[in-house]
């Protein structure tokens, strides 16, 4: 029986194989773009295997699924036992280029940006949106359809459906929901493009907008949560764009924001009134009751008291209701506690009770504490150009030791100081034991600056200046600086050069040769010289510094009309300065802090050795101090400064006019003449300087235009004197007003328009415009 069968088997397989066939030749037809090899390794069959309809039709599905092709088709061809296949294809070109045709509304470059595609190959890197930029849903989603549509390949229908979905959207969210959209392929060797024509149809705008039911919460503060918008003619807003989808996101943020502050039974609904093209909105709103929180429990904490953990949260929050806000707080409390202690990997899980009778809310704070975070190894990215040391000796942590947030956070800050970076990020890159390995990633900034451009302030007038300046010279985080700088009333021609962490310690020396001269009322000063300063870090914040100066200065052009200490000064003289200073500085940013405090001491010894003939000593304590308004979140920021400076001459000198202090004026009491707070000439009634001066200002920025436009308020007051009884609170000048500051990679560039509290001769006029300004170009 056995036998049987085993015949009964090679007899089938003889019979199958005289039947089969085979493949023979495998043609490809059609292609314009797609190169023959690759459609070749994409059917993967080969000549002499045996034929099968299957694999035919797998070999077209994989085809597909590239997106490489419009239509494909297969003939077969019989020749005997064999098959030959002929793939007629309609392939898609390699796409380069996206153009916009129609688009009247929205300009091109603003349409990309809102759909988030590049429109030319290499314009630009997805990995450059994320620098700088806190991550967010729709961040996200816009870096992922970036990464999906890199142009330099082929895109698919799908994809080219997906870009004309996107901008239907752009358009419904300003307003045009009847836009229609279409798409040609324009087919280039090495340089096709897809044109994608839009009719934008009739906008449709909203007339208005009203709510019912919003006991608790105003208007105005409903209105700032949604991106729909009534017209406004303050803010020329004539005819705000209307989209129903966008409506309905407004209404989720409402509904969201109430539930955030304890309205937990909330309901919002929304009808709309149409008029031809203009909508009038009506948002209806239920509060319901507000929920109280009536427990709050932390469990899991061994390493912090109840107390330490939830900190002052509490004190906006007296009337106990349940907020988000208060419950976010204390959960950033508690992850800043434990991170200061090397706990990177502690973290918070929130159960929430509700009490529906009794309108409450409980509340458990579970903390896993986990272990303390070692940093296994640190990586430096993004520094073309410095080398690797000029970061690493700002770290204040290091590897193999415990990883603290506070000194990472320091860190940042003191790699940002540099000047160098746009952009400083730190990251830890969690794993599963004890030890994390972090990365330093920076962004440079263009150090080397070539500027040519205008200056002003009161002092100098209008100056014009070429100025070039190699920060990071060589990527060592050296600077190198030449200037140029002339006005009808001021010279300043200076080069330097800074070695930083000279002999590998925070050692700076600098030195600089300069010729300046500045052109006042009724003379001009002259001095030119060179400085040598010694500098080093000897603690975190502090710096202590030691320096030379020999300068020739000269008093010249002076007017007949000038007071007579002015006239004698008339000549040149020697100057043989020591310098010595100290530093603590705080400041989470150089340009323009929003937190910390910059404390300077500095002492300045003129003495009579190498043909110096000037004796005298001049002492400037100054003290800053800033803040953040953290209790409302509004972006406020406060700032104080306190002033006081002492000259005194020895060896039955004088001090020399330019040494004196001249109070009033751009950078002292804003709203006087340069000078003018100070003791003036009683004939001439021109300031004469003095040997004391005693400044305190107060000053609120507020951001009008993201981090890059504040308004201001300010107080100034201060006094110029020669003698301690001279320094009453009834003698005391003052200046307060608005202004603007723009802020700039380089500096920031500040208007204010001041007015004082008491005029003095000479300086009659009730209010003064200040404006210091440095234009690059």
């Amino acid at each position: 029986m056995w036998l049987l069968y085993r015949l009964f088997v090679l007899l089938l397989l003889s019979v199958s194989f005289s039947f089969a066939q085979v493949i023979g030749q495998i043609r490809v037809e059609g292609a314009r773009f797609v190169p023959e090899e690759v459609i070749l390794g994409l059917i993967n069959l080969r000549q002499g295997s045996l034929y099968s309809p299957d694999l035919v039709r797998e070999s077209i599905r994989r085809m597909y699924r590239t997106g490489f092709f419009d239509e494909v088709e297969v003939y077969e061809e019989r020749v005997g036992e064999q098959v030959n296949l002929t793939y007629k294809v309609k392939d898609l070109p390699v796409i380069y280029k996206i153009e916009f045709v129609g688009n009247r509304k929205i300009k091109s470059d603003e349409l990309e940006k809102k759909i988030g595609i590049e429109a030319e190959v290499g314009k630009i890197d997805p990995e450059e949106l994320t620098k700088g930029i806190t991550s967010a849903p729709a961040i996200e989603e816009r870096i992922e359809i970036q990464r999906r549509l890199r142009l330099g390949r082929v895109l698919t229908r799908e994809e080219l459906e997906f870009i004309g979905r996107k901008i239907i959207e752009a358009y419904a969210k300003e307003g045009y929901p009847k836009v229609q959209v279409s798409y040609e392929l324009v087919p280039k060797k090495g340089a096709s493009k897809v044109v994608y024509t839009i009719v934008e149809g009739q906008p449709e705008f909203v007339g208005s907008i009203s709510f019912i039911g919003n006991k608790s919460f105003s208007k105005g503060k409903l209105l700032g949560l949604m991106e729909t918008k009534p017209p406004s003619v303050v803010t020329l807003r004539f005819k705000p764009p209307f989209s129903e989808d966008m409506l309905k996101e407004d209404v989720k943020k409402i509904v969201d924001f109430y539930k955030s502050e304890g309205f937990l039974e909330v309901k919002a609904d929304y009808s709309v009134k149409r008029d031809g093209n203009r909508y009038d909105i009506t948002i209806k709103i239920e509060e319901g009751p507000r929920y109280k929180l009536t427990e709050l429990r932390i469990e899991g904490n061994t390493l912090f008291a109840y107390g330490e953990l939830v900190g002052d949260a509490f004190k906006k929050n007296r009337k106990g209701f349940y907020r988000r806000e208060v419950v976010e707080r204390i959960k950033a409390n508690i992850r800043r506690k434990y991170s200061e202690i090397g706990f990177l990997g502690a973290s918070v899980e929130e159960k929430e009770s509700l009490d529906r009778e009794g309108k409450g809310v409980s509340l458990l704070l579970q903390i896993e504490e986990g272990q303390p975070v070692y940093v296994s190894r640190i990586e430096v990215q993004g520094n073309y150009e410095s080398r690797d040391y000029v970061i690493r000796r700002e770290l204040r942590f290091q590897e193999g030791e415990l990883a603290n947030q506070r000194e990472i956070e320091r860190s940042r800050t003191r790699i940002f100081n540099l000047g160098y970076y746009q952009d400083v990020s730190i990251e830890p890159f969690p794993s599963e034991g004890k030890n994390w390995d972090f990365v330093a990633k920076v962004r440079e900034r263009f150090t080397g600056q070539f500027s040519i451009g205008l200056g002003y302030n009161q002092v100098t007038g209008i100056s014009g200046f070429i100025s070039l300046r190699k920060g990071n010279f060589r990527g060592t985080g050296d600077i190198a600086g030449i200037s140029l700088s002339y006005g009808s009333k001021y010279r300043d021609n200076s080069i330097s050069y800074t070695k930083k962490w000279f002999l590998r310690r925070p050692i700076d020396l600098t030195g600089s040769l300069y010729d300046r001269r500045i052109e006042y009322t009724t003379y001009t000063v002259e001095r030119t010289g060179a400085d040598f300063v010694f500098s080093r870090e000897f603690a975190e914040f502090w710096r202590v510094g030691a320096g030379v100066s020999v300068q020739r200065v000269r008093y010249r052009d002076i007017s007949p009309d000038a007071s007579n200490l002015i006239k004698e000064e008339a000549g040149t003289r020697q100057l043989r300065k020591l310098t010595f200073s100290i530093t603590r500085d705080t400041r989470d940013n150089y340009l323009f802090p929003s937190g910390g405090s910059l404390t300077e001491l500095s002492y300045s010894l003129a003495v009579p050795i190498l043909g110096g003939d000037e004796k005298y000593n001049k002492i400037n304590l100054s003290y800053q101090k800033f803040f953040k308004d953290t209790w409302l979140d509004t972006g406020l920021i406060l700032s104080f400064k306190g002033v006081l400076g002492l000259v005194e001459p020895y060896g039955g000198r004088r001090v020399s006019l330019d040494e004196r202090f001249f109070v009033g004026g751009d950078f002292t009491v804003r709203g006087y003449k340069y000078g003018y707070a100070g003791p003036l000439d009683p004939n001439t009634k021109e300031p004469i300087g003095s040997k004391g001066q005693a400044l305190f200002s107060i000053e609120a920025n507020y951001p009008l235009y993201k981090n890059i436009l504040y308004g201001a308020v300010f107080y100034d007051t201060g006094l110029g004197f020669d003698q301690w009884d001279e320094l009453k609170v009834q003698n005391l000048r003052g200046g307060y007003g608005v202004g603007l500051r723009f802020i700039t990679p380089f500096a920031p560039i500040k208007l204010d328009w001041a007015i004082k509290t008491k005029k003095v001769p000479g300086d009659t006029s009730r209010s003064r415009i200040h404006f210091v300004l440095g234009v690059f170009f």
